[in-house]
């Protein structure tokens, strides 16, 4: 005969085999919703981001960034004006210092004043040397915003003019 632990513990399992069985069941649906809710939090926070570019604040963050850090197909996409490959390649070498340290790094929008069609927005770059102010002015492209290239903007920001 066998032990009546050992018994009674093999009761306790048959008894749980059901119930272990429909948990494993519910995994895969559990695992998709997860899938789904993760897919409309990236959708949302990307529809918002699109957004924020179609403003002049927004326009002048992205291509500041990019001018500081070296992203040209932002750069070429926020710029109003002809942006070459040679433009890229220098902005790309000009900027290798602050990508190696960008926390060192910090753009901040000061103030925005919009006249229809066209915008300023005076926005201030901190480096490691120095902290300036810029007048960045915007004019609309598309359904968006976009920074006009001219000397003493690319001059401040440190970017580079094709």
């Amino acid at each position: 005969m066998k032990d009546p632990v050992e018994q009674r513990y093999a009761e306790l399992e048959r008894s749980l085999e059901p119930q272990r069985a429909r948990s494993i069941a519910r995994g895969p649906i559990g695992l998709i919703g997860v899938c789904v809710v993760l897919a409309l939090a990236v959708g949302t926070v990307a529809a918002i981001d699109i957004r924020r570019l179609q403003t002049p604040r927004g326009a002048a963050l992205g291509w500041t960034s990019a001018a500081v850090f070296g992203d040209c197909e932002s750069y070429r996409r926020l710029s109003f004006g002809d942006v070459d490959d040679q433009t890229c390649r220098d902005l790309l070498d000009s900027t290798e210092e602050a990508r190696q340290d960008s926390s060192q790094y910090g753009i901040d929008v000061v103030s925005v004043e919009q006249r229809g069609r066209e915008a300023t927005v005076e926005v201030e770059v901190r480096t490691p040397d120095s902290t300036r102010r810029v007048d960045l002015p915007l004019r609309r492209k598309g359904d968006g915003w976009a920074v006009e290239l001219t000397d003493e903007v690319c001059d401040e920001v440190g970017c580079a003019v094709g």
